[in-house]
C-alpha cells in the first residue's frame, strides 16, 4: 500500500508541475480571445525550464494580463512582426518564422 501511495504522490506532484504555468497560458487567452496558446510561446519546445524572448518580455513586464497587453506592440523575437499579430495569426512570437 505504502508503494501506491508513493507512486499517487508523485504522479499528482508532476500533473501540478505542468499545469503550474497554465495561468501564463491563460492570461495570453484571455487578451486575444480565440487564440490557441501553447507553453511553447513562452517556452522552447521540450525545454521548459528555458524561456523564449516572448517568454522573458513577459516575465519582466511582470507575468499577467497587464503584461500581455503591454508588450503586444513589442516584436520579442525580431522578426519584423509584433507580438500580437503573431498570437492573432497564430505564429509563435518567441520563435523567429514560427508556425
Amino acid at each position: 500500500m505504502v508503494k501506491y501511495g508513493m507512486v499517487l504522490v508523485l504522479v499528482i506532484g508532476c500533473v501540478s508541475l505542468a499545469f503550474a504555468g497554465m495561468p501564463d497560458a491563460k492570461n495570453v487567452g484571455s487578451v486575444y480571445e480565440g487564440a490557441t496558446v501553447a507553453c511553447t510561446v513562452c517556452h522552447p519546445a521540450g525545454k521548459f525550464k528555458e524561456v523564449t524572448p516572448y517568454g522573458k518580455d513577459y516575465m519582466e513586464a511582470g507575468r499577467s494580463v497587464d503584461a500581455v497587453k503591454a508588450i503586444g506592440e513589442k516584436d520579442s523575437d525580431a522578426d519584423g512582426i509584433a507580438n500580437a499579430a503573431e498570437i492573432k495569426a497564430g505564429t509563435n512570437p518567441g520563435v523567429p518564422e514560427a508556425k
